[in-house]
């Protein structure tokens, strides 16, 4: 039997409540850490040539979203209304709200065409959305402030889809499984096609379940071996979830200017004692294929007994905790 733990999602000690673990507080700040990191990996991608903008000099904008929980709205029904209600903004100035499937952020060809072009109009905005097929080019809203820079719009989700098949949103549940929580609506500058961050928010769809994706696995080559066996660890046969936490590893190696890792380090331990490390290559998009996150690596088995091999990824990502942990009983023999 494989016992799969995500820490994340509790603070601290396992609480238990009849033998179920008991959610804390430190689950709102997970969800944060996620939100932030895709939808502002998202924004940096979206990011166009021009110059400074009115929106730039403007106070530090700040919105809020309908039925949101830090930056995601909840979908439950088509055609759902989510009100984006902002201060800060430039005066008197237009922008954008677009949906944006997260395949963007993972797509190397989408880098070129969304950092690269200079934009100075509303119309080769536009044009340069729709040049992508990840992103939903009938899905635009268009929000103008008033004379304090402050605007309530209401932004219908779209019932339309990219024109890229595997852009689809709600994202498939392969994606979701792999850390695409749901899909992006960006908002920009209309004028300069400059990203505004704090317009930027997180769809998720309830039909998808929970926010955070389900436990990875980890499979075991033998789990009845001898000791000084080598034995291989690597993702459940058929595995339909991921450690989707390479993922948002990924997607940070992007915030900060970098090209994602080809991998992410996994610890293979036992009883405290780190045998090893393990690989795991994060979700990728290319040539319209997805490829979810990827196990693999070994052990060598060093203790005699009953124990139980741990496979784990930490991170510490804006300033939160996240972990994806494994765990398989092994028994070990004398050779």
């Amino acid at each position: 039997m494989t016992e799969s733990v995500n820490r994340q999602a509790y603070d601290g000690p396992t609480a238990t409540d009849g033998g179920r673990r008991r959610p804390r507080r430190r689950v709102r700040s997970v969800v944060m850490s996620c939100v932030l990191l895709i939808s502002s990996a998202v924004v940096s991608l979206t990011a166009v040539g021009g110059g400074a903008t009115a929106a730039a000099a403007a106070a530090a904008p700040s919105c809020n979203f309908t039925g949101s929980l830090v930056g995601v709205v909840i979908v439950t029904k088509k055609s759902q209304v989510v009100n984006v209600s902002c201060t800060g903004l430039a005066p008197n100035h237009p922008y954008l709200l677009v949906e944006i499937s997260l395949l963007v952020a993972i797509d190397p060809s989408a880098r070129p065409l969304l950092t690269g072009a200079s934009v100075t109009s509303e119309a080769g905005l536009l044009a340069l959305l729709s040049a992508s097929p990840e992103i939903n080019a009938t899905s635009e809203g268009f929000p103008i402030t008033n004379s304090s820079g402050a605007v309530s719009y209401n932004y219908t989700v779209p019932s339309t889809q990219p024109t890229d098949p595997n852009a689809t949103c709600p994202p498939s549940t392969e994606q979701a499984n792999s850390g695409m929580i749901g899909c992006a609506v960006a908002m920009l500058d209309a004028e300069s096609g400059q990203p505004v961050e704090a317009g930027t928010f997180v769809l998720h769809w309830a039909s998808s379940g929970g926010i955070f994706p389900p436990d990875p696995t980890l499979h075991l080559s033998t789990v009845s071996a001898k000791k000084g066996q080598v034995i291989k660890v690597s993702d459940a046969p058929n595995a339909k979830t991921f450690w989707w936490l390479s993922t948002l590893l990924a997607l940070d190696s992007l915030l900060a200017g970098s090209s994602p890792p080809a991998f992410i380090r996994a610890k293979v331990t036992e009883g405290g004692k780190v045998l090893s490390d393990a690989l795991v290559t994060p979700a990728s998009y290319q040539n319209e294929v997805f490829t979810p996150p990827k196990l693999s690596g070994w052990f060598v088995a060093s203790h005699v007994g009953r124990k139980a091999v741990k496979v784990s990824i930490t991170a510490n990502l804006l300033g939160f905790p996240l972990s994806n942990v494994v765990k398989v009983p092994i028994k070990v023999k004398n050779g």
